[in-house]
């Protein structure tokens, strides 16, 4: 990551100069502050690039000890944790099948009205 972020700046830094040759001191207003930008994200991408890795490393379980294992390959019981339970559907009260029991359906307790009253 570092080697790229070095061929990077130093294409922008290529392009600054080639463009100062050409058209003079006006394209450092605009292309300083651009360069520095440049600079400045490669820097923050490369030194946060080693701290994102490690936590890729660690969320796929390819260290040791990952947070991110299961209770059962970890060796602990299923049942414990901070979310245990909460996916548990509770007891609930036998209730008959729909089709079981339908209760007798009576007409309307009036009759329809007719249209345009």
């Amino acid at each position: 990551m570092a080697r790229l972020a070095g061929v990077v700046i130093g294409m922008a830094a290529g392009a600054l100069l080639v463009a100062y040759l050409a058209f003079g001191w006006p394209v450092l207003v605009v292309g300083g502050p651009l360069f520095v930008g440049v600079a400045t994200t490669l820097v923050v991408l490369a030194v946060t690039e080693r701290p994102r890795r490690a936590l890729l490393d660690r969320r796929s379980g390819l260290t040791a000890e990952s947070p991110w294992r299961t209770a059962a390959e970890r060796g602990e019981k299923p049942s414990v944790g901070l979310m245990s339970g909460f996916f548990e559907i509770s007891p609930q009260i036998p209730v008959p099948p729909m089709g079981a029991w339908v209760p007798a359906q009576s007409g309307p307790a009036q009759p329809a009205r007719p249209a345009g009253v």
